[in-house]
């Protein structure tokens, strides 16, 4: 290898990219070095999100260095990259076949494989990744998720804590065993002492005082608001988010969006077009980022990631904006000081729930969420019971919230509903060996494939929600609620029977409900809920006038987004008044 590679792979390895470009760029086709030049540029243009520009450059170093796996594997991300994912994964195979000990590709292989919905499939890659390098803290990683995502975040656990214990500051992977805890922890003390033992893992030593900063303390004036998001997409978070962006008074708040949003596609477009400031922070270290902040001169930055998948919390870290909100994304608190407020309202978050929390919690009135109705969204049809003869239950979460004793508890639903029939919806459902693991599960508490009907993705989001014609009532999960779920059910007419608990994320439901003014179609305990369940699936004529009137509710109390902006902006306008006060 020549002497200029080996110094590009260096300044590569370091994070030098505009010196690796530099070197690469000047390496000529005859010199040894080419074929690793073009695959490094390759890499580079990857990194920056020029996909076809880094395949180009990939099917140039392959074409010259055919047999070089490494090169195989990364051209397998630049196309599942653009979305061809069957040749990414062809391309994976390749790699492996050239080099079986290629922890990378095994690893690569089985998210592909994943994201295709052949989940068994895709354990085995990470298990085999593992096994070539037993330290590969991305593969631990994504084995625990996808144990998770089939319904087993107690395993998961597990591993994502022994790979956090050797790699304490390893920001993603902290967040990620947070999060999983989630899914089936209900004891909210141990949830803040490990949201905590984040926040001290990237801690920082001192954070500005009031007196530091340029923002000028007027009560009265004009505000600039922060959004930081990865979301601003097609992702649950953003039906949430684009109405508020959309909705503010420009008169008196100037809105900024802070976007890390890693694919790019037509929402994120609108997104942009509804801010007064796009900034794409994607690729930004967090402190150039938080400097960014500072000389926008935000006076109230608001997260909405949480600790989800591509959060920039280390951006808050150094409160680099004066008030500082965690919001909508993530169903817990942030365990980092650099917070002030959480929003949230009294029925997700009623008094006492502030002992679990690191963050004030700022209720809204009416409700913490407003959603933006489908566009696409088919007629309301009448209830399938009506022509079925039986009722059928669904519902349509992620499989990772669908946990062992939530199983226990819809198996004991079934047998007091007779004939009735269960519909699961979601993306693991693609997977017959993951169907019939379900299929096993239910049959353990006496219930027979025959009362449950499985179904994987559907094409579009019209299909999607075309489904809730096949559904009477659909079914929350516990302890973990469903956001994007219960609205998009309610907005087909499908009444939701939840199961709420102390938390947050078991009173998402609770709180929904009651803002359309069905609060009796949340329970607090399990005898409660198949108590409450059963009477709705006898009331034919309720599920027929709900059927009718729901998305009119919806529309009127969860969809208005000007009513809501007006009660956040009061909330943003009160903390701001405190803060003035403070100077």
């Amino acid at each position: 290898m020549s002497s200029g590679i080996s110094q590009a792979i260096g300044l590569f390895n370091n994070g030098r990219f505009a010196e690796v470009d530099q070197i690469c760029k000047s390496i000529m086709p005859e010199q040894d070095g080419y074929p690793q030049a073009q695959h490094l540029l390759g890499l580079l243009a990857h990194r920056y999100g020029r996909l076809t520009e880094a395949e180009q450059y990939l099917l140039r170093a392959i074409g010259l260095q055919p047999d070089e796996a490494q090169f195989w594997n990364h051209l397998g991300s630049t196309l599942c990259g653009q979305g061809r994912r069957d040749e990414g994964i062809a391309a994976y195979c390749r790699a492996i076949e050239l080099n079986p000990r290629l922890a990378d590709a095994h690893y690569n292989l089985g998210n592909a494989l994943k994201r295709k919905g052949r989940l068994v499939q895709a354990l085995k890659c990470y298990e085999m990744a593992l096994q070539l390098e037993p330290g590969f803290v991305e593969a631990q990683q994504n084995l625990a998720n996808l144990l998770r995502d089939q319904g087993h975040a107690a395993d998961a656990e597990g591993l994502l804590a022994e790979a956090w214990s050797k790699h304490p500051r390893h920001v993603g992977l902290g967040s990620n065993y947070i999060h999983n805890l989630n899914y089936y922890v209900t004891d909210g003390d141990r949830l803040l002492k490990e949201h905590r033992r984040f926040a001290g893992n990237h801690a920082v030593e001192a954070m500005p005082s009031r007196a530091s900063y340029a923002n000028r303390p007027d009560p009265g004036r004009r505000l600039r608001i922060g959004y930081v998001s990865a979301d601003f997409c097609r992702h649950s978070v953003a039906y949430f988010a684009e109405p508020i962006i959309e909705h503010h008074h420009r008169e008196g708040y100037e809105i900024y969006c802070y976007a890390s949003v890693p694919n790019v596609d037509e929402l994120t477009h609108r997104f942009a077009a509804l801010a007064d400031v796009w900034r794409n922070i994607r690729h930004l270290p967090d402190g150039e980022v938080a400097e960014q902040i500072r000389v926008d001169g935000i006076d109230i930055l608001v997260d909405l990631a949480g600790h989800t998948s591509n959060h920039r919390l280390l951006v808050f870290s150094g409160k680099p904006a004066p008030i500082q909100i965690t919001y909508l994304g993530y169903p817990n608190t942030t365990g980092m000081p650099c917070f002030d407020y959480r929003l949230t309202d009294a029925w997700a978050d009623p008094r006492g729930n502030e002992r679990w929390h690191t963050e004030k919690l700022l209720r809204l009135p009416r409700g913490f969420l407003c959603f933006a109705a489908p566009r696409q969204a088919p007629d309301v049809e009448a209830p399938p019971m009506i022509a079925n003869g039986y009722l059928t239950f669904g519902c349509f979460n992620i499989m990772a919230k669908i946990q062992p004793e939530l199983i226990r508890l819809w198996s004991d639903l079934l047998k007091a509903v007779p004939e009735s029939r269960l519909l699961l919806k979601n993306g693991s459902m693609a997977d017959e060996d993951m169907q019939q693991h379900v299929l096993q599960v239910f049959s353990e508490h006496g219930i027979l494939a025959d009362r449950l009907i499985l179904h994987g993705r559907t094409p579009s989001q019209r299909d999607h929600l075309a489904l809730y014609h096949q559904v009477d009532i659909a079914l929350d999960t516990y302890p973990y609620n469903g956001t994007t779920t219960t609205c998009e059910a309610l907005w087909m007419g499908v009444p939701v029977m939840s199961l709420y608990g102390e938390l947050h994320a078991s009173r998402v439901g609770l709180s929904l409900l009651s803002a359309i003014g069905l609060a009796d179609l949340a329970a607090p305990t399990s005898g409660h809920y198949l108590q409450a369940v059963r009477a709705l699936a006898a009331d034919q004529q309720r599920l027929e006038q709900l059927r009718l009137s729901l998305r009119g509710r919806v529309r009127e109390l969860l969809c208005d987004g000007e009513r809501f902006v007006d009660q956040l902006e009061a909330a943003y306008r009160d903390i701001w008044v405190r803060w003035c006060a403070g100077r």
